[in-house]
């Protein structure tokens, strides 16, 4: 089984992972592989933004463990933790999506041991690092602040959750890495990563894998502003200036990497300034969504058309310099990915809100769903995945929406399936008594239907079957072109 291992790194890297998910939750294939192993590295335990994609990830993983594997579907790809790659369950490694850091309770003085050093060694750390630096806490991470993180992060490297994924590793597997290039995390940890993983010298095992793997990234630039404070370690007037620097050691640093993905944007109204912790958590935006898009075009390419022609670079351009997006603006190739399988999951997900507990009908009958939904707590679990206020598939994408540079090709203020993709009405005929488009008895009478035809007897992975069958059905008769 090929895996796909997630290098998830800081704030921008949980962001990601978060779309991404929604993107598999929708039925969108990851090619070349079985599984999806994230990996988000971020030193900052109670950061708002990490934790929920966490959170969320846990409930995806429920609902896959559930369904199982199947051809296609709602929660098609296997998303796994590290830990359960392998049947060695002595390798010390937490299953958890998260990279287990210890809590790093110090200030970067006391982690350096600052008063034990000689004088030399003082004047050099006081050459290098400012005392902002030294004196800022390590359980918010490192603030912007890349020098801090390339030094903390060499932990990452000797960690025994590399080496048990140095161990699992296995010839055909791949690697990908998230970052954004304008903060501290993001842009120390991902070369780190990669010169430590392709190091010909390295002493992980499987290294000869490690250096073959096909590797991809994709780093993101500027994409938001903050709002200016006094007191804040953190100016977003300095981002520019961190990528420039970032993508000049980029430039002659990155060996071994077969493909590397750009994106940015005009930052949009600032975000509050909050340098981490639970307090951290950013609506998601339309960048994190096309970087998520990144990871579903690389795992695309066979590995022969990504080795030996050195870095692949990618970026991503919009038709039109639209602030609002809907899918027309999108290129053919990404419009044709993700149109059709968003529109099934918003389908199905304000179904299940609006008419699932209320349907009076054979379908519902047949899957004793009634009983289903009280009592057993897969069912429960898919609500919260579809519903949930933190992190919940209406949550993300009214998010979405929200910005400036908003992602809204869905009217998410309406109960009518007729109109709810933006600017593609479905045509209902006005003489045809029985033609009211894409109504919920349309819907009712496709589940009455397709449950006949289903021969599953776990009533939630009928459940899922047959709504993927539906959806895919009202969208190729009702809407099929956006």
């Amino acid at each position: 089984m090929a895996k796909l291992f997630l290098f998830g790194i800081g704030g921008t890297g949980s962001r990601v992972i978060r779309s991404l998910t929604m993107l598999l939750a929708s039925g969108i294939k990851l090619r070349n592989c079985d599984r999806v192993v994230p990996i988000i590295i971020d030193p900052d335990a109670h950061n708002g933004d990490m934790n929920r994609t966490v959170n969320m990830l846990k409930s995806y993983q429920q609902i896959y463990s559930h369904l199982g594997p199947r051809e296609e579907g709602f929660f098609e790809t296997d998303v796994s933790t590290l830990s359960s790659i392998s049947a060695d369950t002595n390798g010390g490694v937490k299953d958890t999506f998260v990279f287990d850091f210890g809590g790093i309770n110090q200030s970067f003085r006391q982690y350096l041991h600052y008063d034990q050093l000689s004088v030399d060694s003082k004047g050099l750390v006081e050459l290098l690092f400012t005392q902002d630096n030294l004196e800022s806490p390590l359980t918010i991470g490192f603030r912007g602040s890349p020098n801090v993180g390339s030094v903390v992060l060499n932990k990452v490297v000797e960690s025994p959750e590399i080496r048990f994924f140095a161990d699992n590793f296995q010839e055909g597997d791949r690697i990908f890495f998230i970052s954004s290039i304008f903060g501290g995390t993001g842009a120390a940890g991902f070369p780190l990563l990669l010169k430590n993983l392709k190091d010909q010298n390295t002493r992980l095992s499987n290294a000869r894998y490690l250096r073959d793997a096909i590797t991809g990234a994709v780093t993101v630039m500027p994409y938001f502003a903050l709002q200016s404070e006094d007191n804040s370690v953190i100016d977003s007037n300095s981002f520019l200036t961190k990528t420039k620097a970032a993508l000049s050691y980029y430039e002659h640093n990155l060996q071994g990497l077969n493909a590397l993905y750009y994106l940015a944007d005009t930052p949009d109204t600032p975000y509050e300034n909050q340098p981490g912790g639970t307090a951290q958590r950013n609506k998601a935006h339309v960048i994190e969504l096309l970087a998520a898009l990144s990871i579903v075009d690389f795992m695309q390419y066979p590995d022969a058309e990504l080795r030996g022609s050195g870095t692949q670079f990618h970026e991503y351009g919009l038709g039109t310099d639209a602030q609002e997006i809907q899918f027309s603006h999108l290129p053919d190739e990404s419009r044709e990915i993700v149109a059709k399988h968003l529109t099934q999951l918003l389908y199905f997900t304000r179904y299940h809100k609006q008419h699932l507990a209320t349907d009076k009908a054979p379908y519902h009958d047949n899957l004793n769903l009634d009983y289903a939904m009280r009592n057993e707590p897969i069912f429960r679990e898919l609500s919260n995945f579809l519903h949930s206020p933190e992190f919940g598939v209406d949550e993300w994408l009214k998010e979405l929406s929200q910005n400036r540079r908003a992602f809204r090709p869905f009217d998410l203020t309406t109960d009518d399936f007729n109109v709810m993709i933006a600017g593609k009405p479905v045509e209902k005929k006005w003489n045809d008594f029985f033609n009211k488009g894409l109504s919920h008895n349309y819907l009712l009478d496709s589940l009455n239907k397709a449950e006949k035809t289903i021969a599953e007897p776990d009533s939630f992975r009928k459940m899922l079957a047959l709504f993927y069958d539906v959806t895919d059905k009202a969208f190729e008769e009702k809407v099929k072109v956006v």
